[in-house]
């Protein structure tokens, strides 16, 4: 019975819970941590391995949050990673600040922005997430994105990551 309890509990903290603003949370048990996923935006699929989930909107944007592991004390390497591969798949990076507790950068690619975040959790892994959106939508994306980078958090009881990240900066 626990067990069935659990498994329950357990599948309605990764399911987004609605707000009064439309703004939803998402929360994943597998790696606890929490994001705020804009208006707009429906959960186009869900990761197999239990890690985040993305989303989409109707003018083709595109958010992907998801955790992961990294190697002790290499969160700003693992950031470096990212940033790499992000580079040799077209983008033109623009704005980085990585600290030793959260990370964001940003860049375009043709007609596309680029916005990544990440905060460092417990135990060696850390929350990411990667917004897509057309630049003809800079404007109303730049708005958005400030309550995203400050939602991206910890869900429970982890001391040692930043209990929030300064918002994002302009793209």
């Amino acid at each position: 019975m626990r067990y069935a309890l659990l498994l329950i509990a357990s599948f309605w903290a990764a399911i987004p819970v609605l707000a009064a603003d439309g703004w939803v949370r998402y929360s994943n048990p597998r790696f606890d941590y929490s994001a705020d996923v804009p208006p707009g935006f429906t959960l186009a699929q869900e990761s197999d391995n239990g890690d985040g989930a993305t989303f989409e909107s109707r003018d083709g944007a595109r958010l992907l949050i998801f955790g992961a592991f990294v190697e002790e004390g290499a969160f700003a390497a693992d950031i470096r990673q990212r940033m790499a591969w992000d580079m040799q798949e077209g983008w033109h990076i623009t704005y980085e600040k990585v600290t030793p507790g959260w990370a964001s950068y940003s860049g375009a690619k043709g007609s596309d922005i680029l916005y990544s975040r990440a905060v460092a959790l417990c135990d060696g892994s850390a929350a990411y997430f990667q917004l897509t959106y057309p630049r003809k939508a800079l404007k109303a994306y730049n708005n958005l994105v400030g309550r995203m980078a400050k939602s991206l958090r910890p869900a429970t009881g982890c001391n040692q990551a930043p209990a929030s990240a300064p918002g994002a900066a302009p793209n």
